[in-house]
């Protein structure tokens, strides 16, 4: 197994598990133990009499035990991963026992039936016009939210802002809740985007207008969603709330199979829905892509995604003036450490160059990524700047610990460096000198 340790730990569902994980790294709680090219597996002894049965299909890095745990993967997959990766000496190579290696083979075999079924599915024929209606039915809907929204905004602009910090949080959740109603969750996300810029800070009136903005934009979009090309819809549609359902999207979706390094991830959590975005450049396709996953009360995704890996697997692309959003079509199959850099711009110029064209392309865009060669995290006085070979400074968003430690990696030189754009701010996710290094995964 080539797995680090940071890459195991990006692999937790939360601290928790992490840290019961870690209470595990002892051989003597594992009265068997072993490995294979495609495969760990072992017996950990907990409170039972028992010992509990764990397996790890390394190829795609999905775990399966037989405790209680709804986490995944738990805290005895995490265990067997970290003493593997900590102490290779104890995890000797052999044949797998019959209960591990039928989980493997009952796996892949739901693998393959699974990806079979996706074939089935995307040459099956489509009611077109029970499609239409179902998809005129809701836009009528969102319409009606959004001629609401467009008189809400004219009544803010018109009596002023001065005193919104005045105003209570249930003044902003009525209206999102009129969106939801409205089968607009999107718009409900962005006007509660307004009441947490109120308490932002110096600027905040700054940032309310623009979201302000960016609202009376979809809201115009929506008023004239039939009049738009495709691909404008299909991007109006994400902001909206309005997603493809997968059934809707496969048949036609473009496709990539590829080498993909996941070069960064983020996790936010609102309400008990957590949302996992995770960027992939491919060896062949140099332009970053997103996976955008979701899953409710914990952080327990079932695909495993572990920054500072590399994938090989098929993405089906969504719909968009500018992609940048995919889906993967299956679990990937093969897993293994990054080797060698990603791909990356030269300069800042090249990076905002590339960003006008994705807003033009789509004006809703929010969050957008970045990947630059050459630059060299600086200090100045209290705040954080990149700088490029041509001395171009940027803002960073970082906490004073992650941006230390991104010094630390760079050692002062120049290094490649993979992150955010969400507004004005670049957030750094990883860093590449001699090898890959994961910046930050969490808010």
């Amino acid at each position: 197994m080539n797995l680090n340790t940071d890459q195991i730990v990006a692999l937790a569902p939360d601290a928790a598990s992490i840290k019961a994980g870690r209470g595990l790294v002892k051989p003597s709680k594992w009265p068997t133990l072993g490995q294979s090219e495609d495969m760990l597996w072992g017996e950990c002894q907990g409170s039972g009499s028992t010992p509990y049965q764990v397996s790890v299909d390394l190829k795609a890095l999905v775990c399966k035990c037989t405790c209680p745990s709804r986490k995944f993967p738990c805290k005895h997959g995490l265990g067997l991963l970290l003493l593997t990766a900590e102490s290779p000496a104890t995890v000797k190579m052999g044949e797998p026992p019959p209960w591990a290696a039928h989980w493997l083979a009952t796996r892949r075999e739901k693998a393959e039936k699974k990806a079979a079924a996706i074939t089935e599915k995307k040459s099956a024929p489509v009611d077109a016009e029970t499609v239409a209606q179902r998809n005129a039915k809701r836009l009528k809907q969102m319409r009606e939210g959004g001629v609401e929204l467009a008189l809400w905004l004219v009544d803010q602009v018109r009596h002023g802002l001065a005193n919104w910090p005045q105003q209570s949080p249930a003044y902003f959740a009525s209206v999102a809740a009129r969106m939801v109603d409205a089968k607009a969750p999107g718009l409900a996300n962005e006007i509660l985007r307004l009441n947490e810029m109120i308490p932002s800070g110096n600027g905040w009136l700054q940032r309310v207008l623009g979201q302000l903005g960016r609202l009376h934009l979809l809201t115009e979009g929506l008023s004239r969603f039939e009049t738009l090309p495709a691909p404008a819809q299909a991007d109006l549609r994400t902001w909206l709330g309005w997603p493809l359902r997968e059934e809707d999207l496969l048949p036609d979706a473009p496709r990539r199979t590829d080498d993909w390094a996941i070069v960064g991830q983020v996790f936010t959590e609102r309400d008990r829905l957590w949302e996992r975005r995770t960027w992939l450049i491919g060896q062949q396709y140099a332009q970053p892509v997103m996976l955008l996953d979701f899953m409710h009360g914990q952080r327990n995704f079932p695909v495993p995604l572990a920054v500072g890996t590399q994938v090989k697997t098929t993405l089906a692309f969504y719909p968009s003036a500018w992609p940048l959003r995919a889906l993967l079509t299956e679990p990937p199959q093969q897993t293994c450490p990054l080797h060698g850099p990603f791909s990356a711009h030269s300069d800042f110029d090249a990076v905002l160059a590339d960003r006008a064209k994705a807003l033009a392309a789509n004006p809703w865009l929010l969050t957008y990524p970045f990947a630059g060669e050459e630059v060299v995290p600086v200090r100045r006085g209290n705040d954080w700047r990149l700088r490029d070979v041509q001395d171009v400074e940027l803002p960073l968003k970082m906490t004073d610990q992650q941006a230390w430690q991104l010094l630390a990696i760079s050692g002062g030189q120049p290094i490649r460096i993979f992150g955010e754009w969400s507004g004005n701010d670049l957030r750094v996710l990883s860093a590449w000198t001699d090898s890959f290094h994961s910046v930050a995964t969490t808010p």
